[in-house]
């Protein structure tokens, strides 16, 4: 996306979200080399929770460093607290202008944490209750909440409007995937070639 979007001129930035574990992989790689290389308008997120799946970062990479990692490619490349959605918010922001400034491609290292199982199969028994509770001091939720009302941009009502506001879209989209109807089975290969020549 983001070279079509260099090809034909267009002012865009691609956002690409991946774990942790997929800069191990061949396809990051090849992807940041290539953006780099050409100089793409896209901003790398790397959200890092420490566990691809439920394997320890330092089980998995061999440079645990991600943005020191990314920056071998001469991308820019910062890390920034996960956790803390205003800095996480204020970093992408500089990236993005960076980006659209013809800066090239850019990286961050988005260090979280995931709170639940990686799915409803996942035993976890690859990280300590204790280090989850820990973690869990820092749920940025309430510490963006904190912020804000503290600033005085916040009040209790406010939060609870945001809250009704979350909760009746969750419901909203709940009600649409139900009321919907399955693909019909026939369809299943459609699009997987093209149908015909593009105009």
């Amino acid at each position: 996306m983001a070279l079509a979007d260099a090809m034909q001129g267009r002012d865009r930035v691609t956002v690409c979200f991946f774990g942790e574990g997929a800069m191990a992989e061949g396809e990051f790689h090849e992807s940041i080399n290539l953006a780099a290389l050409w100089r793409l308008p896209v901003l790398f997120c790397c959200e890092n929770n420490l566990y691809a799946m439920g394997t320890a970062l330092a089980r998995s990479e061999s440079q645990t460093d991600l943005a020191l990692k990314a920056s071998s490619y001469g991308v820019p490349s910062w890390e920034v607290d996960g956790m803390d959605a205003l800095a996480v918010a204020d970093a992408a922001r500089k990236a993005v202008d960076s980006v659209r400034a013809g800066g090239g491609p850019y990286f961050l290292e988005l260090r979280t944490y995931r709170f639940r199982a990686h799915s409803m199969f996942d035993p976890e028994r690859y990280r300590e209750r204790a280090e989850v509770a820990a973690w869990m001091e820092r749920d940025p939720i309430p510490l963006l909440r904190s912020s804000l009302t503290s600033a005085g941009d916040l009040d209790d009502a406010g939060w609870a409007a945001l809250e009704r506001e979350a909760e009746d879209e969750v419901q909203d989209a709940i009600a649409f995937a139900e009321a919907g109807t399955l693909e019909p089975i026939e369809t299943l290969e459609r699009f997987v070639y093209s149908e015909g020549r593009a105009p």
